[in-house]
């Protein structure tokens, strides 16, 4: 087993102008491993996953994190983890091929079972995500012109693939999501939302756990291969939000937040834009955080107008159902935001 170091460094960060005063908590990995995967399950137990096989969990809020172990992975890249429960998780690997993996423990970490293993040359796994303990899905990139969609209802220790027929067609040049950091799909309530990206950037999006698909064009920025789509999040089945960019321009932001008040049949632009983000979350239906490598930002009014944090940016974050708000990213950083 790798041992892994934990530096720990308190960085006080004011967000101006602003009602709320932010704290970053910031915890460096020893490798510098980059990290995408983030799952937050309560205050105290949050799991983050990244490069070289690097997963790491702690049980104490952060107080200490202990590495996590997982058979013949040193060369998988962990771009998506799931806490189900204390002891089920769900961890999704990236890449080409068979690269791209689903691992299942359930027992806190212990003991590993491989789920799934991409049976398609083309195919590489983007994010997951679950309606419950038992529900969930996997979003990846096109198979045969069509959406790679696959779902469990027996907590990621089975998946089956969603018929290509039941999906809308792929445009030509345009990717199934990005996997940036695992959030380019969410769910909520019986819907399932999919952010796609480059040559074209739709919201694909069912009501009904994914049998029945509708397909809607965005006004995010589009037409090149690094542009799009990045993350999705929805407050409930009506409200949402989309926020990308271009991931070679992280120091820019030109039409990359989009908001939806009607589930996704319509999508307009912010009226002000952050630089590049990869992935947000709804704090209350008014309130919300948003990060990319370049620059974390909160919006206390929708999403319409952002204010930025000052300081670096990270690749991911959760917000645990107790509000607990985590983030990840380069060079093995990780981080919880204190407002106060």
């Amino acid at each position: 087993m790798k041992n892994t170091i934990i530096i720990l460094a308190t960085i006080l960060i004011s967000c101006q102008p602003s009602k709320t005063t932010y704290t970053w908590e910031e915890f460096s990995l020893e490798g510098n491993p980059s990290l995408r995967g983030i799952s937050a399950l309560n205050e105290k137990i949050i799991w983050v996953s990244g490069t070289n096989g690097t997963v790491v969990k702690t049980e104490n809020g952060g107080l200490n994190w202990e590495e996590v172990f997982i058979p013949d992975s040193d060369s998988l890249d962990f771009r998506d983890v799931e806490v189900l429960t204390k002891d089920e998780i769900v961890l999704m690997s990236a890449g080409s091929g068979a690269q791209s993996n689903i691992f299942k423990s359930k027992d806190g970490g212990r003991h590993w079972k491989k789920a799934l293993v991409n049976a398609y040359d083309s195919g590489f796994y983007d994010g997951i995500a679950f309606w419950n303990e038992t529900e969930g899905i996997l979003g990846g990139d096109p198979v045969h012109g069509k959406l790679f969609l696959m779902r469990t209802s027996d907590g990621g220790d089975t998946w089956q693939r969603i018929h290509p027929d039941k999906l809308p067609e792929m445009n030509e040049g345009e990717f199934g999501g990005f996997a940036a950091s695992g959030s380019h799909l969410t769910v909520k309530g019986e819907s399932v939302w999919i952010g796609s990206g480059a040559a074209t950037s739709r919201v694909f999006y069912s009501q009904d756990k994914g049998e029945h698909w509708e397909v809607v064009y965005t006004p995010i920025i589009q037409g090149g291969g690094s542009q799009g789509i990045f993350s999705i999040d929805f407050y409930d089945e009506n409200t949402g939000i989309a926020v990308g960019g271009d991931y070679t321009k992280e120091d820019e932001g030109t039409k990359n937040v989009i908001l939806t008040l009607d589930g996704a049949t319509n999508w307009k632009l912010a009226d002000s834009f952050p630089l590049f983000q990869s992935s947000v979350r709804y704090l209350s239906k008014d309130q919300l955080i948003s990060t990319g490598p370049a620059a974390s930002y909160t919006s206390d009014n929708g999403g319409k107008s952002w204010s930025k944090i000052e300081g670096t940016g990270y690749h991911t974050l959760d917000v645990s159902k107790d509000g607990t708000i985590w983030a990840a990213g380069r060079d093995g950083r990780i981080a919880q935001l204190i407002a106060e």
